[in-house]
């Protein structure tokens, strides 16, 4: 299979992987905030760290698909994602980019690199 394919389906992967995982934690908040006395202001810790191990999980499977160059993947699968979270962010709601946003998006794209990296490293000793 061609390189650049093989990478681009990787990224694929990754993105699919992060959607998912997006809309369960949107159906799992949404059923704590209807069912619960917790508040949106109290989930504001607890949807970064969602957040953050949902990009290291995605940048993981773009990895271990692509089985080679797991930061290329791992920061392609969290660039992607946050132009989409931009997109959605501008265009959906029309808000500009703040620091706190831009320092956010920053982490998420960190954080689905060092999960590329770590899933080549894992993928490489084990077979699928």
């Amino acid at each position: 299979m061609d390189g650049t394919k093989k990478l681009s389906i990787a990224v694929g992967f990754g993105i699919v992987t992060l959607l998912i995982f997006a809309c369960l934690a949107s159906l799992i908040i949404a059923l704590l905030l209807k069912f619960t006395n917790i508040n949106e202001g109290t989930l504001s810790i607890a949807l970064l760290v969602l957040a953050i191990v949902s990009t290291l999980v995605a940048g993981f499977v773009a990895g271990v698909k692509a089985q080679g160059k797991g930061w290329f993947v791992g920061g392609s699968t969290g660039v992607l994602f946050a132009i989409l979270v931009f997109l959605v962010n501008y265009l959906g709601f029309s808000s500009a980019l703040s620091n706190a946003q831009l320092l956010y998006q920053l982490v998420i794209i960190a954080a689905s690199t060092i999960g590329g990296i770590f899933g080549v490293n894992i993928g490489k000793r084990t077979t699928y």
